[in-house]
């Protein structure tokens, strides 16, 4: 993208917008940038709400019932407003439905915890002295058992960039805002029913922040701005036709950059 666009202000650095900028530079310029919208809710951003309150709800519910049932009557309370139309295709509302429903089940059920979650579902921030910004990221689940402290993140689909960043935004927040890292990070991916664990070390801290660090200069750049190679992310666009204006523009990329992105 290179139309001489100022660079831009960062104050806060949120978890979705980060989130949104890996998925693609493009539609994170078009939507949150240029505030254009078309007003359509994706498949993706509505399975992550059904997600996100199947979880939510279940984790509120008193520990005997907890159980594979009581997954299945949130999962249909939330999904029965969810329309086939907004998925690529009939074949692919269904096959969404039948992954997340099962992985759900499994990783919900798969193990009990007597005591409540530390965080669900809470929005926090903090001030980053090394990145000069604020950090805001919702914990979806915290955990405290038999001494070992996780961070659990619950999403629809990730790849391995996805994944690194909520690695790397966890452990940053985590010793700015608690003074300390937790025991380990499980990021959940319900479509392919993946479970990526990692436990964090004061080594991680430092590969933390210059990976935020650079994401927020990359951030801060619009004219670096690449667009996304990914045949899904571009089904599911809704600003095909502004990429198609820019089709003749010439993409100006350095190799730290192409590195950090690919």
């Amino acid at each position: 993208m290179t139309n001489n666009h100022p660079l831009i202000s960062v104050k806060t650095i949120t978890d979705y917008h980060l989130e949104s900028f890996i998925r693609c530079p493009y539609k994170f310029y078009y939507h949150h940038i240029l505030s254009l919208n078309d007003g359509e809710l994706k498949w993706r951003q509505v399975v992550q709400y059904v997600i996100n309150q199947v979880v939510q709800n279940y984790y509120q519910l008193p520990l005997i019932e907890q159980n594979p049932l009581n997954v299945f009557t949130l999962f249909d309370r939330y999904w029965k407003h969810v329309s086939y139309e907004l998925f690529e295709s009939k074949k692919h509302y269904y096959m969404v439905l039948a992954k997340i429903t099962d992985h759900l089940l499994q990783f919900l059920t798969a193990k009990q915890n007597p005591a409540p979650p530390l965080f669900l579902y809470e929005k926090l921030n903090t001030y980053v002295k090394e990145l000069e910004t604020k950090l805001s990221l919702t914990f979806e689940l915290a955990e405290w058992s038999t001494n070992l402290f996780t961070i659990k993140k619950y999403l629809v689909e990730a790849d391995e960039e996805l994944i690194k960043l909520y690695h790397h935004l966890i452990v940053v927040f985590s010793n700015e805002a608690f003074g300390n890292l937790p025991d380990r990070i499980e990021i959940i991916t319900l479509l392919e029913g993946e479970k990526y664990t990692y436990t964090p070390t004061r080594n991680d801290i430092t590969q933390g922040i210059k990976y935020l660090k650079k994401m927020k200069s990359l951030l801060l750049q619009p004219d670096g701005y690449i667009k996304t190679d990914s045949f899904r992310e571009c089904m599911s666009c809704p600003y095909t036709q502004q990429c198609r204006d820019n089709r003749n523009s010439t993409v100006q990329i350095d190799s730290q950059t192409e590195d950090f992105l690919h």
